[in-house]
């Protein structure tokens, strides 16, 4: 890359961590297309790759259709969407919303809660297909900075293999940096092996925000609209 070459940016986003990220501290959802330009900034966005579950439509059909029209339009827009289908298994799962966070500092150590059994649904795969994607585009010269949407941790082994294999083939290294929804469990910042760490605060889900209610059909009219404006 020289001087007169814009910075490549491609952008890849951990669908689920994301959704409960910004569930928990913003309420809300944003288009993967609108975050990635944000985290790009004034850099080229050449590539964003979206990653999520995806309900058996056996088990719950009504999730299955809300997902696969929000999936649906995420592609009219450029971006790559990758599913796995979710997995089912019976277990208990606390039944208490007024619970508080267990790393605010007014947490008790003990507390009794309700459970009740359910059918809970399990990602798998989907960080694995992130991770070789991420680590295949910066190898092949497709990109000169990966970005990492999740603050899950075991994909902070993407920026070590990444650095790792540019060693051994002796090229520049891509950069590797991670945006992140802080939930303020006093562990942000822990994510040493990046070259940068991106905060998605409210002045970014402002902008990306996704404002389209996907519990039925959407109207055409108003979707025209919003691929059109971007």
């Amino acid at each position: 890359m020289t001087a007169t070459q814009p910075v490549r940016v491609r952008v890849f986003i951990d669908g689920q961590n994301l959704f409960k990220g910004l569930s928990r501290r913003f309420k809300g959802r944003v288009h993967p297309l609108l975050l990635a330009r944000e985290l790009a900034g004034d850099r080229e966005l050449v590539g964003t790759h979206y990653y999520s579950g995806i309900h058996d439509e056996d088990e719950n059909e009504k999730m299955f259709d809300l997902v696969s029209r929000r999936h649906d339009l995420i592609r009219k827009t450029g971006v790559e969407v990758t599913e796995r289908t979710l997995r089912y298994h019976w277990e208990w799962r606390v039944d208490d919303d007024d619970l508080p966070k267990p790393w605010y500092d007014n947490a008790p150590d003990r507390q009794k809660a309700k459970v009740k059994k359910w059918r809970g649904a399990r990602e798998k795969g989907i960080d694995v297909a992130l991770a070789l994607d991420a680590v295949a585009s910066a190898l092949t010269d497709e990109c000169d900075v990966v970005i990492i949407v999740s603050r899950d941790r075991d994909l902070m082994e993407i920026a070590s293999e990444i650095k790792e294999r540019c060693g051994v083939q002796g090229r520049n290294c891509v950069r590797v940096e991670v945006a992140y929804v802080s939930e303020r469990r006093g562990d942000e910042g822990q994510l040493p092996k990046y070259d940068e760490q991106i905060e998605i605060d409210q002045a970014i889900v402002d902008k990306a925000r996704d404002h389209f209610d996907y519990r039925d059909s959407l109207d055409k009219a108003e979707v025209a609209t919003f691929l059109k404006s971007l």
